[in-house]
C-alpha cells in the first residue's frame, strides 16, 4: 500500500509530537520530584485565592466560570482564572485580562510545559484552591495543573489521573454541575 505524501507527512507530524510529548512527560516528572505539596481542605467561605483552569474552547464552560468568577468575587475570594485552547490560536480573538488570561498551545514549550509569563505566574500563585473545568486532559493542560502550588485541586473525575485532589464524578460532566457540587461540598 502506498501513501500519498500528506498522509505521509502527517504521519510524521503526529509521530513527532508524540516524541515531544513523551520527552515533555520525563521533564514535567522531574520538575515534580522535588516539589511537595500540603492539602488543606477549606470551606469556600474560608478561601481567600482561588485560581480556575477551563476549557475555553467550549462557550457554555466560559459562560460558567465568567458567572461563577462573579459570584466568587461578591464573597471577597480573589480569583484568576486561565481559559486553554489546545490548539495554537484560538479561531477567534479572546481579550485577556489581570483576572482571566486565554492561553493557547503557543503558551507552552517546545514540549508542551508552561511557557508564557502568564502560565508561570499561575502555576506559581499560592492559592487556597485550584477548579479545574475541563473535560480535555491533554497534557499541556495536565501539565499545568500538575504543576500549580495550589494547596487544594478540585475537578472532575477520570480527567487529569493524578494531578486533583478532590473529585466529582458526574453524569454529564458539565460545568454547571461542576460548580454546583464545588458550592455544596465546600
Amino acid at each position: 500500500m502506498k501513501l500519498n505524501s500528506v498522509t505521509e507527512n502527517k504521519i510524521r507530524v503526529i509521530l513527532f509530537k508524540n516524541q515531544r510529548e513523551k520527552l515533555g512527560r520525563w521533564l514535567l516528572r522531574n520538575n515534580l520530584k522535588g516539589i511537595k505539596r500540603n492539602v488543606e481542605m477549606k470551606k469556600l467561605n474560608d478561601l481567600k485565592n482561588v485560581g480556575i483552569f477551563f476549557d475555553a474552547s467550549s462557550e457554555k464552560c466560559r459562560k460558567t466560570v465568567k458567572a461563577f468568577i462573579k459570584e466568587l468575587n461578591t464573597l471577597n475570594i480573589n480569583t484568576v482564572a486561565i481559559g486553554f485552547f489546545n490548539m495554537p490560536a484560538p479561531e477567534n480573538n479572546f481579550i485577556s485580562d489581570k483576572k482571566l488570561y486565554f492561553a493557547s498551545l503557543k503558551d507552552f514549550s517546545f514540549f508542551f510545559l508552561p511557557k508564557s509569563e502568564e502560565l508561570k505566574t499561575f502555576i506559581q500563585k499560592d492559592l487556597d484552591a485550584l477548579f479545574v473545568y475541563s473535560a480535555d486532559d491533554s497534557f499541556p493542560a495536565v501539565a499545568l495543573v500538575k504543576q500549580s502550588k495550589a494547596k487544594l485541586k478540585v475537578g472532575l473525575s477520570g480527567r487529569f489521573d493524578n494531578a486533583l485532589d478532590l473529585t466529582f464524578e458526574l453524569p454529564n460532566q458539565g460545568p454547571e454541575q461542576l460548580t454546583e457540587q464545588i458550592k455544596r461540598y465546600l
